[in-house]
């Protein structure tokens, strides 16, 4: 019989119904990691690690839709990864705009999205996707869903979608275990899986030497845009190209199926890798750029040249400059949007939303790359590419947000890069936020002798994140088998919180030295708990504990 935690503290929580009581249920599923992540709503760092099911359920397949006589028909399909519950995907730019980079002809007038519902079927078409941010020359893209197939626009902070955690693609190394997931076009329309090991890296003017990971796991037509995962279930690269590398033409790669059905083998089907080839993965670490406009709601425009595409192209004048910053008043700031006012400040108070830099400006020319670069101390938080579209010289200001959220504490900076070049051309002075002098992202502590703990509470088997569950903090040195015996009394308990709509907590105060247990409880759900914690001086400020529940 299950222990009736929840219900034995009803008169202390006075707000949960027990239909099915939450109980404890093996080995805790908890995953600790010691260095924060931004604070975003929308932040795909906060995705716990993920089985075989759930990097399954978080592949989708991208559909081109092309209007034909006032309807939409499907033109091509690709692959492609959910980075956040609200529909954030990572794909291919050729799959999801092929006009960035020159092929015009193929753009499709919409993009349709199809779930795996289960892995024997081929996947539903779900949703609707618009494009946020693409990069021809690094052929990457994000797009984020935001209808429903029908084409009914739908409150995207409710999807709840299964999705990855990103994983560290310059910690891979030669011989390392790789997974492949997508729809490739000879896999017919169910979702497939490769394996193979990472091969090698092959390098790229203006990228470096790791601009691609050569890897012997078979990779074909529809492929593109899918999820290539480390041994960990974190994606760690984008499958681009089949049967080749940076290095060589295709090598052995035939047209010997009839991948798009239409009776013949044809040039117009996909080649088939028949072996002694390497395939290419973009790495993770090039979208980060995409990634943080995109969770931002900035512009982006490629700093790469890429001849016939639509990217910036003008490489400018050389002699751009931004002198003379200054950071603006954004009291007035409400949660969606970053209200300025003309009068500027020293410093940021602790409930700031966004902070915001104006600047002298001159040797602008339209439509050259620029890109900003944002620092918390000495971590780049941000990194946005765009067109320049104002005049030659002049006055401007930019931005920078947290989903909503207050800005975390610590003292910012911007850097401002112009040009094909992409030389520097201005930075501003330092300011606090907060009062904080933190030298990254990391949520505050409420004093210097307390740390933080923050984390997600998601369903275990599904991966999504679990709204509403509880996070309770216990007296120094009770464990949960001690609270258990004493039926779940509520004078062990010192604090308590519930996740919000993202399955997101954040305890602060929490004194350095002094023992501590967290227990993790929801409606439907076995218990998690975290038994004696404890922090010592000298240790950092917060930690990312996520737990994962199972039924």
């Amino acid at each position: 019989m299950k222990p009736t935690f929840l219900k034995s503290v009803w008169g202390f929580l006075s707000i949960l119904v027990l239909a099915a009581v939450a109980c404890r249920g093996g080995a805790p599923n908890v995953t600790p990691k010691a260095t924060a992540e931004p604070s975003s709503n929308d932040s795909p760092s906060n995705a716990p690690a993920s089985s075989s099911s759930n990097l399954i359920a978080a592949t989708v397949q991208i559909f081109g839709m092309f209007d034909k006589n006032g309807k939409l028909v499907q033109g091509y399909v690709g692959s492609g990864t959910i980075l956040s519950p609200s529909g954030m995907i990572l794909t291919n730019a050729h799959v999801a705009s092929p006009a960035s980079q020159g092929d015009d002809d193929y753009e499709p007038d919409a993009l349709m999205v199809g779930m795996i519902l289960s892995e024997d079927k081929p996947a539903v078409p779900s949703y609707m996707a618009r494009v946020v941010a693409v990069d021809g020359f690094l052929d990457l893209a994000i797009i984020q869903i935001t209808a429903d197939a029908k084409g009914s626009p739908i409150d995207t902070s409710s999807l709840n979608l299964p999705y990855v955690q990103r994983g560290d693609s310059d910690s891979v190394h030669v011989g390392d275990t790789i997974h492949i997931f997508g729809f490739p076009a000879i896999g017919g329309n169910t979702i497939t899986f490769t394996q193979g090991t990472v091969s090698g890296f092959s390098p790229e003017d203006q990228l470096g030497d790791r601009a691609w990971i050569k890897t012997d796991a078979t990779i074909s037509g529809g492929n593109s845009g899918g999820l290539a995962a480390d041994a960990n279930g974190r994606i760690i690269g984008v499958p681009t190209i089949a049967a080749a590398s940076r290095d060589t033409d295709t090598s052995d790669c035939r047209v010997v199926q009839d991948t798009n059905g239409d009776g013949r083998v044809d040039q117009n089907d996909s080649c088939v890798p028949i072996g002694g080839f390497l395939n290419g993965i973009r790495p993770i670490k090039l979208a980060q750029a995409l990634i943080d406009a995109a969770v931002n709601g900035k512009q982006y425009t490629s700093p790469y040249y890429l001849p016939g595409s639509n990217v910036a192209t003008n490489p400018g004048s050389g002699n751009e400059s931004a002198t003379n910053f200054v950071w603006m008043d954004t009291s007035n700031a409400a949660s969606q949007q970053c209200d300025f006012l003309e009068q500027n400040v020293n410093a940021y108070d602790s409930s700031a939303l966004c902070i915001v830099a104006g600047f002298d400006y001159s040797g602008m020319t339209p439509g050259e790359p620029i890109m900003e670069r944002w620092y918390n101390g000495n971590e780049k938080i941000g990194e946005f590419n765009y067109a320049w579209d104002a005049k030659e010289n002049g006055l401007a200001v930019t931005a920078l947000t947290n989903g909503g959220d207050a800005m975390p504490a610590g003292k910012y900076r911007l850097e401002l890069y112009a040009g094909d070049s992409v030389k520097l051309i201005g930075q501003s002075s330092p300011v606090v936020v907060g009062g904080g002098e933190s030298g990254g992202s990391q949520p505050p502590p409420s004093n210097a002798d307390t740390i933080t703990i923050y984390g997600i509470v998601y369903d275990s088997a599904t991966n999504k994140p679990i709204p509403g569950a509880y996070v309770f903090v216990l007296t120094p040195g009770t464990t949960y088998d001690d609270w258990a015996n004493a039926e779940y009394t509520k004078d062990y308990i010192v604090s308590y919180l519930q996740t919000d709509a993202s399955g997101k907590y954040k305890i602060t105060g929490i004194p350095y030295n002094t023992q501590f247990t967290l227990v993790y409880a929801a409606k439907g759900y076995y218990d998690a708990s975290t038994d004696i914690l404890i922090a010592k001086t000298g240790d950092p400020n917060s930690y990312e504990l996520n737990a994962g529940l199972s039924k």
